[in-house]
């Protein structure tokens, strides 16, 4: 169904309610299509009592001001220029939306305990690193280190020796002597390593533990650290000069602790001493040895050189806890049975 204006020759969809042309304001016609639209517009215009066809708008001339009287039939706007707006129909219309609660909002909460977030993880306090609890700790994994450098110079040694008490009989092939060769300087080199490392770690603890125990009866350590060194790190000179160094401190404290560090101090001593002999003995060998060109005699120091490796990798793994624990608190208490025994009368 169209809404025609015979007049204005100007049509739009029905709409109930709208009786005037928005344009001239004529009436307008209910027509079922286009075709009855054209045939009704030229029966109109055909007609005697038709008024001519609007034409194109011009703007007027310019005259006098003055009033001037309305021309042509009244007009539904007040304005010439108004355009026909199409309205969209009501079915193809979005739904409208609810009305937004206005009343008071629900608080956020959780129904479950959270399991996210950072992790507050409390911090704790844990030794420094010069401490002689971490000193200790290592000092043994150093003489470990050494012990098993020792093994292995051991081993070499060994096959050295084994080779030479061959060779007496039968020959054997150069590349074999110069696979031991290499083993045994190889082995011997990394021994050498293991206790230069292992002297550092003891003289750091050595000095750590003078501090600490000096510190904790309020003294200062009486002996610089110029003295102190030389008579912990150099070899033969530490024989007594680490007894000494370990023995101070050991008389500051009471007199359990004491009795159980000097206990400790005179085995650790008697090792030491023990493995520091044989190994002057072995060097009075090799140089023998070597001075006199006799096969025998450097076999012999071979043997020695040996014998001191495999000494000083068990004095290493029999001292790697034991050095450190000379002045410790929980070994110097005295041992209480677990039952007395009461004599009943």
């Amino acid at each position: 169904m169209l809404d025609l204006c015979p007049r204005c020759r100007i049509q739009a969809p029905h709409r109930d309610g709208r009786d005037r042309c928005p344009r001239c304001g004529g009436p307008l016609t209910l027509v079922a299509s286009d075709v009855e639209a054209a045939a009704l517009v030229a029966a109109y215009q055909q007609s005697p009592s038709a008024p001519p066809r609007p034409a194109a708008y011009r703007p007027p001339a310019r005259q006098p001001s003055g009033p001037r009287p309305p021309t042509g039939p009244p007009r539904m706007y007040g304005g010439r220029r108004v355009r026909w707006v199409a309205r969209r129909p009501d079915d193809t219309l979005p739904p409208q939306r609810p009305p937004r609660r206005t009343g008071p909002r629900l608080i956020p909460r959780y129904v479950y305990l959270p399991r996210w977030g950072l992790v507050d993880t409390p911090v704790t306090e844990g030794e420094p690193r010069n401490s002689p609890a971490h000193l200790g700790m290592a000092l043994t994994g150093a003489l470990q280190i050494a012990g098993a450098a020792f093994v292995a110079s051991t081993c070499a040694h060994l096959l050295r020796y084994l080779l030479l008490v061959i060779n007496r009989s039968t020959t054997l092939p150069g590349w074999l002597i110069g696979l031991s060769t290499v083993l045994v300087l190889s082995a011997g080199l990394l021994a050498l390593a293991g206790s230069v490392y292992t002297i550092v770690a003891f003289v750091r603890w050595l000095l750590a533990v003078r501090t600490e125990t000096y510190r904790v009866r309020g003294f200062f350590d009486p002996r610089p650290r110029w003295q102190s060194i030389p008579l912990a790190a150099i070899p033969l000179v530490n024989v007594a000069g680490a007894a000494l160094l370990l023995g101070e401190p050991a008389e500051m404290l009471d007199d359990v602790a004491r009795s159980a560090a000097r206990i400790r101090l005179r085995k650790l001593w008697v090792g030491w001493t023990v493995v520091n002999t044989i190994a002057v003995l072995t060097v009075i060998t090799w140089w023998v040895g070597a001075a006199s060109g006799s096969i025998q005699t450097s076999a012999d120091a071979l043997f020695m050189v040996a014998l001191t490796a495999a000494v000083s990798a068990a004095f290493a793994f029999w001292a790697a806890h034991r050095l450190p624990a000379v002045f410790s608190v929980s070994s110097a208490e005295p041992t209480v049975p677990a039952h007395r025994w009461v004599v009943v009368a």
